[in-house]
């Protein structure tokens, strides 16, 4: 049995809809595995809980349809769709919806899952970062499989990766995070029929667009210095837990931040897989 690799990403099929001799062919194949880390969270009136998850799906299809023209296989998910606890202060933790799992539980179930896979034969296993509380436990469980199991797990974090060429991708001109115009906008392309534009509002933190002491971003920006507390008012007034300017999302907007996404991880897993 062999797998077609998909060229058009829609068409791309994930894990969960793939058979048990699906999964045997790909192993016998020495297909690698990509596993996105989405969540089950708030964000804002406008967007649905699983954001996140669907958002890592659609970055991983997309890869894995791009390294498809190479004749580069990936399969694609599963997908963990629960993650830790936002930032405090930063996402209001009692919006209802929100299903919050503890690092040590997602530590847990991420070993689970990828020893799973690697029980059954895969030796290459990809972890995207698709929910920016989850990059703790990726780390951790790359590291210690990667060093007790005959796999090697590599992490991709997308968000620093493409830092240096999305600036200027948005139509705001200010900081977009969670719920903002680049999440609104690549669910628009991803799944339009679950977005409610008109429920969409800005809310803009008392950040500092430039840190006064360089290296002060948020660790899954590439901080230097890990904060991970908002105590001096920043997110003073945020009322529906989301960042940034949705109003200005278009689809268009999202399918290039999509394509900037897909490009940056095909490219890490084609430079990985190098001879």
């Amino acid at each position: 049995m062999s797998l077609r690799l998909e060229t058009d990403h829609r068409k791309v099929p994930i894990f969960d809809e793939m058979t048990s001799p699906d999964i045997a062919a790909a192993v016998a194949a020495n297909m690698p595995v990509i596993v996105p880390l989405g969540a089950m969270e708030q964000h804002g009136a406008h967007l649905p809980l699983s954001t996140d998850t669907y958002q890592g799906l659609d970055m991983c299809r997309r890869a894995a349809a791009l390294l498809a023209k190479e004749g580069i296989p990936l399969i694609v998910g599963p997908a963990i769709p629960f993650g830790p606890p936002p930032f405090l202060s930063e996402s209001p933790q009692a919006l209802p919806g929100t299903i919050n799992i503890s690092n040590d539980t997602l530590r847990a179930l991420l070993h689970d899952v990828c020893s799973s896979l690697i029980g059954h034969g895969f030796r290459r296993i990809y972890l995207l970062l698709a929910n920016v509380e989850s990059e703790y436990a990726m780390h951790i469980v790359a590291k210690e499989l990667t060093e007790t199991t005959q796999a090697n797990i590599v992490t991709l974090n997308w968000l620093i990766g493409i830092r240096p060429r999305y600036k200027g991708m948005m139509v705001s001109d200010k900081p977009q995070g969670h719920g903002g115009e680049g999440e609104t906008a690549r669910m628009l392309a991803t799944a339009p029929h679950l977005v409610r534009m008109e429920e969409a509002r800005p809310y803009h933190p008392n950040l500092p667009v430039e840190p006064e002491v360089y290296g002060d971003f948020l660790p899954y920006l590439g901080g230097a210095i890990g904060r991970y507390r908002f105590d001096r008012g920043e997110f003073r007034g945020m009322v529906d837990g989301i960042t940034g300017d949705p109003q200005l999302a278009t689809v268009e907007t999202g399918e290039k931040s999509y394509a900037l996404v897909a490009d940056w991880v095909a490219s890490a897993i084609r430079f990985d897989q190098r001879p």
